[in-house]
């Protein structure tokens, strides 16, 4: 090996060193959802998969917890802006949606919520049915983007076209 073939060898790997790097602490440092849960007010959720034969059930659970507890939070809060930023940006007639789910149910939300993710067999569609504790139900119907971000159908829009 000449001398010329080392330093490049080197440079390259080093350059493919500095960039899995750079990749993987981008990948460690963002958030793809552009919503997060609020210290107030506290709520408290129970997210579990529906028992089913396929295991990615569990995954898709596990992936839209943090929307189902952002969302009886914002419908705890009242707040019908902030309940409508959940809502898929592809869909049309957010804030009134919204504003209907706070008048519906949002003097339920106050107090445990169970909420169990159905077994759709959709890789990028969900639903959630909710139970509050005063027996009240809703049923969430979600949707996934493309970036893998999980949204509320909330309004009027098609659920798979973002």
């Amino acid at each position: 090996m000449t001398e010329s073939y080392r330093k490049r060898l080197w440079v390259a790997a080093v350059a493919l060193a500095v960039l899995g790097a750079a990749v993987t602490t981008w990948w460690l440092l963002r958030d793809p959802a552009p919503y997060a849960l609020r210290k107030t007010p506290a709520v408290k959720v129970t997210v579990r998969a529906v028992k089913s034969e396929y295991p990615d059930v569990k995954e898709t659970a596990d992936d839209v917890e943090p929307l189902v507890k952002v969302y009886v939070q914002r419908l705890q809060a009242g707040d019908a802006t902030d309940l409508a930023r959940i809502g898929a940006p592809w869909y049309t007639g957010r804030e009134p949606a919204a504003q209907k789910l706070i008048t519906r149910y949002g003097a339920h939300a106050g107090e445990p919520v169970e909420a169990i993710v159905q077994d759709r067999g959709v890789p990028y569609l969900t639903s959630v049915k909710l139970r509050f504790s005063d027996g009240q139900k809703q049923v969430l119907e979600l949707s996934r983007d493309h970036h893998d971000v999980w949204w509320l159908q909330l309004g009027d829009g098609d659920p798979v076209a973002p």
